[in-house]
Order: structure tokens, then C-alpha cells, then sequence
């Protein structure tokens, strides 16, 4: 590429990123639709059903839309699809709802999915190759774990020993499972949802995060790119293991975020980097763990814009960009 071309391009990338964020579409949303089926009951195993909301712009259109596949945070104990909110230090994060609606009324297909949850003892459909995972012995010891003790604690669970954090380990994973098959029942089903099957998007706020790096960077489910609010690596071993063409990946974390997802912020990001993946990340300062979409931003390329801003330019850039 030539310096004029990088220079046109960075200028169409700015003005992606730039863009305000308007109201001009109406959102209509269906509640509950069923995406799939997951095994819980640890050892007397049944399946129920997994569900999703859609929301989408209400105006009818003949080319199908790019779609945003997104998982709400809770520590893989606790959370919701719907308009469920987390305060911690007087500070609030945004729900899943709250981020589709915004999609929507920007032109986007966007599904708020549900996944299983620690509690229902969640089993895999098939085994993972041990050799992509990390060692379970390594990644839930009592240290690694103790922030998720602190959301059972919030929800009147004991702390986990070694049993609890067994099905947890299995709950971590099976959540990338659920969204996988999320993204091939919206394949599958793309006339239906009026979604473009080749430009989907993952994203999530913390565990969600979490979920949608392992669905994209581990399962090597085919999407075009990521949102990470808050995530981190944890489950899947990335380098050696990324897809050949791994999706771009915007990643924000909050100033005084939780040391575990600063660090795990990092491994991602050289991971990515270390296979020329498309990378994207910001700051928002004066936040920890939880930050509204209408908090400020600071990027890398010296940018400030809103949450809501930066994701939703993010989003125009690999899904509708030519």
C-alpha cells in the first residue's frame, strides 16, 4: 500500500469511528426465540433449550444486514440476556439489551444470547483436545477463581472447593459451546433473520468477553470480528492455535480494571498480534471492572470516544466497510 492509500485509509477508518451515533431506525425485538439445545445436570444429564432476543431494525430491507452475536457478564455464575446491570464502587455497566438496541438502530441484526450457567452443571456436547486447552489444574486454582467467589457470595452461594471449581471449569467452556451454536443457528437460519451469514460479529462484556474470544480465537467459529468489553484468555490456549485468518478484535478495559483481565487483556493482544490480526483497543479511564457505553474511551491512536462510539465504529469498519 502505497503512503497515499495508508493516508485515504486511515482518514475513511477516522470517519468510521467518528461518525454520531444516531436514533434514525426503530428497533423491533422478539423475546425467547430457541437458538439450540445444552446438557446440564452433571451426572444425570438432560438437555434444555437455549434462547436468545433479536433485536433488529424495524424497517424491512432486501439485502441482508451484518449481524452482532453478544453474551452478558456475571462471572459464568450469574447474568442475563435482558437488562440485568452490575454496580461495583458506585459504577454501572450497560446491559446486553441496552448494547443491541444501539445496534440495531445502527443497521445491525443483534442476538443477546443466554448460555449455561456454572449452577445448571453444564456438560459438553464433545471433548476438547486437551493440548488446546489450557491445564485446568493451572487455570482454576483457588487464586484464579476468587473473583468468581465474590459473585456467588453477591447471590447467597458458598465459595467454591475443588468439586465446584470442576463444574465451573466445564461451565467456562460449554458457554463458548452455547455461542457457537448460536452462530450456526444464525447461519443456518440467515433468510429468516435477514442476516448476511458472512459478516457476523461476537462480542460480551467480561464473562461474555471471555466467552466470545474462546468462541472466535479457540473453536475457530467463522466470524469476521470480536468485541471485547472487559474480557480476557482464559480457557483456550491461543498462540499456536489462533485460526488462519483470525477476526479483527477490539478490546476495551477500564483504568483500574481487575488485574486478571488487564493481563489476560495483554496475553490476547500478542497472541493477535504475534498472527497479524486486525487489533483494535482502548482505555476508559476513571472506570474499573464496570463502565456504562456512554463513558469516554482513549485509544491507542490518540481518539476519545464514547464506549458506544468506539464499538459501534468498530463494527462499521469490519461489517460495512467495502
Amino acid at each position: 500500500m502505497t503512503r497515499v492509500n495508508q493516508v485515504l485509509a486511515g482518514l475513511s477508518l477516522g470517519l468510521l469511528l467518528a461518525a454520531p451515533i444516531s436514533a434514525a431506525e426503530q428497533v423491533s425485538v422478539d423475546y425467547d426465540l430457541v437458538y439450540g439445545r445444552g446438557l446440564i445436570g452433571g451426572d444425570t444429564p438432560a438437555e434444555r433449550d437455549l434462547r436468545m432476543d433479536w433485536y433488529r431494525p424495524a424497517t424491512a430491507e432486501d439485502t441482508p444486514r451484518p449481524a452482532v452475536i453478544m453474551a452478558f457478564g456475571g462471572s459464568f455464575v450469574r447474568g442475563s440476556k435482558g437488562d440485568e446491570r452490575f454496580t461495583e464502587n458506585g459504577a454501572q455497566d450497560s446491559s446486553m439489551a441496552e448494547y443491541c438496541q444501539v445496534f440495531a438502530r445502527q443497521g445491525f441484526n443483534c442476538f443477546s444470547i443466554e448460555y449455561r450457567l456454572a449452577g445448571e452443571r453444564p456438560l459438553l456436547a464433545e471433548p476438547i483436545d486437551a493440548e488446546r486447552l489450557m491445564p485446568e489444574a493451572l487455570a482454576v486454582t483457588p487464586q484464579t477463581t476468587a473473583r468468581i467467589d465474590i459473585a456467588r457470595q453477591a447471590i447467597g452461594l458458598p465459595p467454591m472447593d475443588d468439586r465446584l471449581r470442576a463444574e465451573f471449569w466445564q461451565a467456562l467452556l460449554s458457554a463458548s459451546e452455547d455461542m457457537e451454536t448460536a452462530v450456526s443457528h444464525v447461519r443456518s437460519q440467515a433468510a429468516r433473520y435477514g442476516v448476511d451469514p458472512e459478516r457476523i460479529a461476537l462480542g460480551g462484556f467480561s464473562a461474555g468477553a471471555i466467552t466470545a474470544i474462546n468462541a472466535a480465537y479457540g473453536r475457530h467459529v467463522p466470524v469476521k470480528a470480536v468485541v471485547s468489553l472487559s474480557g480476557s484468555t482464559w480457557g483456550y490456549l491461543l498462540p499456536g492455535h489462533l485460526p488462519a485468518q483470525p477476526p479483527a478484535l477490539l478490546q476495551l478495559v477500564g483504568q483500574d480494571d481487575l488485574p486478571g483481565v488487564i493481563r489476560g487483556s495483554g496475553a490476547v493482544a500478542r497472541a493477535l498480534d504475534s498472527a497479524g490480526a486486525v487489533r483494535r483497543q482502548a482505555w476508559v479511564p476513571g472506570f474499573g471492572h464496570f463502565y456504562p457505553m456512554s463513558a469516554v474511551s482513549l485509544g491507542d491512536d490518540f481518539s476519545r470516544l464514547s464506549v458506544e462510539q468506539r464499538v459501534v465504529g468498530f463494527l462499521r469498519e469490519q461489517l460495512m466497510a467495502d
